[in-house]
């Protein structure tokens, strides 16, 4: 069953020496499903995906599925130590990218906590951003 949520999100991508960090809180859903946490929330002017949905599927330890739906649509597998291929929308076009899948920690209960993952973007092996985002999630 969906839960109302207070999601508070941390993200950091650093890309030639250059950090950029966007910190959003918003109202979402949260809920347990086949033994995976969902968290989805609507996207902001502050991210630069204003009226997109995220939803984000944590298969414990070793996966995080992020999917964006809207004007931009974006499908990211991030695996703790794995290369996936996956595209992302840009708003401008769509980008075929690799994720290289970073440290991945689930402390998420059923009834909320935290959620750290780390990923790199890796554009034809020639330009790299590295991501870092922290999650926060107190049921409502």
């Amino acid at each position: 069953m969906k839960k109302d949520a207070l999601i508070t999100l941390k993200a950091t991508s650093t890309a030639d020496g250059e950090s950029e960090t966007t910190e959003l809180v918003t109202e979402g859903y949260f809920y347990q499903k086949d033994g995976k946490y969902f968290l989805s929330y609507t996207e902001t002017e502050a991210t630069g995906f204003d009226g997109d949905t995220t939803t984000l599927k944590v298969d414990g330890q070793k996966a995080v599925t992020m999917l964006r739906f809207g004007k931009s649509r974006t499908h990211l597998l991030i695996e703790s130590g794995r290369r996936n291929p996956c595209s992302y929308d840009t708003g401008y076009g769509i980008m075929d990218i690799e994720i290289v899948g970073g440290r991945i920690r689930n402390r998420l209960t059923e009834m909320g906590g935290q959620l750290t993952f780390a990923y790199t973007i890796d554009v034809d092996r020639d330009y790299e951003i590295e991501n870092s985002i922290d999650i926060s999630v107190r049921i409502s």
